[in-house]
């Protein structure tokens, strides 16, 4: 069990993530991650050294945890400590640079125009189908489209409107002519009122909204049947490696991303969103010429 004073910290280091507009999936995160860290060191907040962290970390690699699990946690303590130190709870942060794992972070590999083909010919219901043209077509993450709204469709510019993506930026992705009719398709089976406003809908329980975990596991199931590794986030990165094959700038692929930058060596100029659109449609008509899904 914790002390009081460990567990009111913590309740207060959420109160200010929300302040601070953290996603709820990191305030949930990172509050599991701070009691796995406060379970296994029992001692008080104030006496918790870089020593505690140390065995923290150790403790985690003797439990085969990955590297980015690893460096998520210290990451929570981190901020955690850092926010306990503004409140004067703590002298110091015990969590020091050398802690974290130093590990490249490899992108997920884009998919081949035949592995695409592969997928999508196991892709029969029209949700389904719709979901993840969303994924390929408009770069979203499984998160935005699980969120995906039908107040967000702009029919009329062809347009989503993509709210809250990671790091609360809002953006405009356009839509490719065969992602409109696939979107179509779907919304003639769409539940109505039931779905609660959200375009892809839990078909066995319509009143629920599609979680992530969904999207992933029918992604999982359309790769295996094709025989292909696939996950939701290959199919994005496969949108951004189409768009910079067929020559769009990289600062608009950027923008399509909802990125605050692609490469930290690189500086970018503002695009218009005009430009955006157009570059968007010039670039999807050379991709589609290659191969319908």
């Amino acid at each position: 069990m914790m002390d009081d004073i460990r567990q009111t910290a913590i309740d207060r280091f959420r109160a200010y993530l929300d302040r601070r507009q953290f996603s709820v999936h990191t305030i949930v995160s990172y509050t599991l991650d701070l009691r796995l860290f406060f379970t296994e060191v029992a001692i008080p907040l104030g006496q918790v050294s870089f020593r505690e962290v140390d065995r923290f970390v150790e403790s985690q690699h003797q439990h085969s945890r990955s590297w980015a699990t690893i460096n998520r946690r210290l990451n929570a303590l981190k901020h955690f400590f850092d926010f306990c130190l503004d409140q004067q709870l703590v002298a110091g942060n015990p969590v020091k640079p050398s802690h974290f794992v130093r590990r490249g972070r490899p992108l997920p590999k884009a998919l081949s125009r035949e592995h695409v083909q592969r997928l999508f010919a196991q892709i029969d219901h029209p949700m389904d189908r719709a979901l993840f043209l969303v994924m390929l077509r408009c770069g979203l993450r499984v998160s935005e489209a699980a969120q995906l709204k039908l107040t967000h469709i702009d029919w009329e510019q062809q347009a989503l409107h993509i709210e809250q993506g990671k790091g609360r930026k809002d953006r405009r992705v356009y839509m490719s002519p065969d992602m409109v009719a696939s979107l179509q398709q779907c919304l003639t089976h769409h539940p109505g009122d039931r779905a609660q406003g959200y375009v892809f809908w839990n078909r066995k329980r319509v009143q629920q909204p599609l979680s992530v975990k969904a999207i992933q596991k029918k992604m999982e199931r359309y790769a295996e049947a094709a025989g292909i590794t696939a996950s939701c986030h290959s199919l994005r990165h496969t949108f951004a490696s189409n768009l910079l094959e067929h020559g769009a700038e990289v600062v608009t692929i950027r923008d399509f991303l909802g990125h605050s930058q692609i490469a930290s060596s690189e500086r970018y100029a503002k695009v218009s969103s005009q430009k955006i659109k157009q570059e968007y449609i010039r670039t999807m008509q050379k991709i589609l010429k290659q191969g319908q899904v």
